[in-house]
């Protein structure tokens, strides 16, 4: 299943709205592509020791993340409450029918609070 949910970073002096596309298939590993930097790339442990001290999970198959625009570098943790989200809805652990309407961002620490 893909879902939606969307970010937002700095470009110059102006916001731009990041759509982070979540898939969750068939299969095993976790892909993360659209120029992420380092933080972000470390988002998945983060994700899930957060989701875990709530009782969710990271499921065992296939998640491919995607942010677009791909051509924009997007930096720092605070994409992680957005990838997080977009997993419990692809994975249908939550019910989330309305995300387009949010831009949702927060760094997640280990026990799942916001930073």
């Amino acid at each position: 299943m893909i879902v939606k949910t969307y970010g937002s970073c700095i470009y110059g002096i102006n916001a731009t709205t990041i759509t982070v596309e979540v898939n969750v298939d068939a299969g095993i590993n976790f892909y993360l592509v659209g120029l992420p930097d380092s933080a972000i790339k470390e988002s998945e442990q983060r994700i899930d020791s957060a989701l875990k001290y709530y009782g969710y999970k990271i499921p065992g198959k296939k998640i491919i993340v995607n942010m677009a625009p791909a051509d924009l570098r997007k930096e720092g943790s605070a994409y992680d409450l957005t990838i997080a989200i977009g997993i419990l809805a692809a994975s249908e652990q939550i019910k989330a029918p309305h995300l387009e309407d949010y831009i949702i961002m927060g760094e997640l620490s280990l026990d799942g609070n916001l930073k």
